[in-house]
């Protein structure tokens, strides 16, 4: 019985697939490959104030490093684990937010004497 009803209707399912299929275009449209002198607007028209690949990489390193200082010393802070938490968190998504400002400008350092 199964067998009847299947085979019906997988060719209907083929005769409505071919008809639809019949019906697209089949021209296909030329697009004019340009060729891209400047990339954005700003380097267009003010190409001074686009920062050079070799200064983008060094601000990178330099924050990169200024982050893992910043990591170290709030892990050597006594502060409760939440909180740790919360600033290191800070520290990769939102490096300037208030919290993390507040708590690296408040801290101050005792020397210890020998």
């Amino acid at each position: 019985m199964c067998r009847y009803i299947f085979l019906p209707c997988v060719l209907f399912c083929l005769a409505v697939s071919l008809k639809t299929t019949a019906q697209t275009n089949n021209d296909t449209v030329v697009v004019a490959k340009h060729e891209i002198v400047n990339r954005t607007i700003l380097e267009q028209f003010e190409p001074g104030m686009i920062l050079s690949k070799e200064t983008r990489i060094r601000l990178k390193k330099d924050r990169i490093s200024e982050a893992k200082r910043r990591r170290v010393f709030l892990d050597s802070l006594s502060i409760s684990d939440r909180k740790r938490k919360k600033l290191l968190r800070d520290l990769t998504k939102k490096p300037f937010s208030n919290r993390l400002l507040n708590n690296l400008a408040k801290t101050s350092f005792k020397d210890s004497e020998n």
